[in-house]
């Protein structure tokens, strides 16, 4: 069972309610940390950047915008599970894309490579609406061999401490799913990721964590497709996932845009690996809808030398219009010109009376 009761922040403060409508995002919202002791939730709806924390729409660095400079020392640096960051090279370090780099972190330093910079990677940190409070973070210089081999050091352990973490879950009888576990680069933080149906009470495995390691232990719930992003693999469609390639935000994505665009309503098709709705849906369904306004709606009805039909069915790519006649079941194709030939002389026809 599931413990519903909340995390207590001290034996002095007020115990706070984590809105259940949190589980239900995508994007990291719960964040348990044994240096904290609290459930750090972001806004509903809200998001989180590279390092978990709750994302606004809003920017202090507005003024930015007019000034075509202002965006040539951003850099973006991707780390483990495509977690991302974005930072100013205010050194002027002769950086580029998949060059590893030390950059500053919440608390110490972290490695990451290099994804974009300039621009590019300016206006990926605005179209994520990454948090804007204090100052941005700074890279700090670019990473030298022995720094690759402590970051393959802790690929390794990040292994050990992963089923470490599965033991005492199982022994604690803890629901949840232990997805990955991520070092940051100076061992001053050790991130668990676990999806889990709501809310656990692992405030001991917290506290197993934090004694077995010596360092802050943070516990981040994520969604399923955060779980797909971080994993990897590859969908039905024999290329490597989007989320976990190149995809940087997830969409909304709903049966409408599957309507849409004319595909049969089947779960076990129009789901990915992470169960939920495919993300690419959505990338024709804008186009889908912006032609579909030249075609007449479906279960429109329309008369013709053969009946009294409705339409059930539009190809886009060939102009066609599928006309159902359900007195006698039969079928009729015609071309969009023939139907709103039909259509207009009706129109006509209903004016002069």
């Amino acid at each position: 069972m599931i413990d519903e009761q909340p995390i207590e922040r001290s034996k002095d403060q007020t115990q706070k309610e984590v809105p259940l409508e949190l589980h239900k995002l995508d994007d990291a919202v719960l964040v348990y940390s044994s240096e904290e002791g609290d459930v750090a939730n972001t806004p509903e709806g809200g998001r989180t950047d590279g390092d978990g924390k709750s994302a606004s729409s809003g920017c202090c660095h507005e003024e930015e915008s007019s000034d075509p400079d202002a965006a040539a020392p951003h850099t973006e640096v991707v780390f483990k599970g495509e977690r991302r960051g974005y930072y100013v090279n205010d050194k002027a370090l002769d950086i580029e894309e998949g060059t590893f780099v030390i950059v500053e972190a919440e608390k110490g330093i972290d490695l990451g490579v290099v994804g974009s910079t300039g621009a590019t990677a300016y206006m990926k940190s605005r179209l994520r609406m990454r948090p804007c409070a204090g100052e941005i973070r700074k890279v700090i210089r670019i990473a030298e061999e022995n720094d690759l081999k402590v970051l393959d050091f802790h690929r390794e352990q990040e292994q050990t401490a992963f089923q470490i973490c599965l033991d005492k879950i199982h022994k604690l009888d803890l629901p949840m799913k232990l997805v990955d576990v991520e070092y940051q680069f100076d061992r001053n933080r050790i991130t668990f990721y676990f999806t889990a149906d709501g809310r656990v009470d692992f405030r001991q495995l917290v506290r197993e964590l934090a004694a077995e390691y010596r360092t802050r232990i943070e516990l981040r719930q994520i969604g399923p497709r955060d779980e797909a992003k971080r994993m990897g693999g590859f969908g039905v469609c024999g290329r490597e996932l989007c989320c976990s390639s190149w995809l940087g935000m997830f969409e909304p994505i709903s049966t409408d845009m599957a309507r849409l665009q004319n595909l049969t309503i089947n779960p076990f098709k129009l789901a990915g690996q992470c169960g939920r709705l495919k993300c690419c849906l959505s990338y024709e369904a804008q186009l889908y809808e912006e032609l579909l306004k030249r075609f007449p709606p479906l279960e429109y009805g329309i008369t013709t030398k053969k009946g009294e039909g409705r339409i059930e069915k539009i190809d886009i790519f060939q102009d066609a219009i599928y006309v159902h006649y359900r007195k006698d079941n039969a079928w009729d194709r015609m071309t969009l010109d023939e139907v709103n030939a039909i259509l207009e002389q009706k129109q006509h026809e209903s004016a002069e009376r």
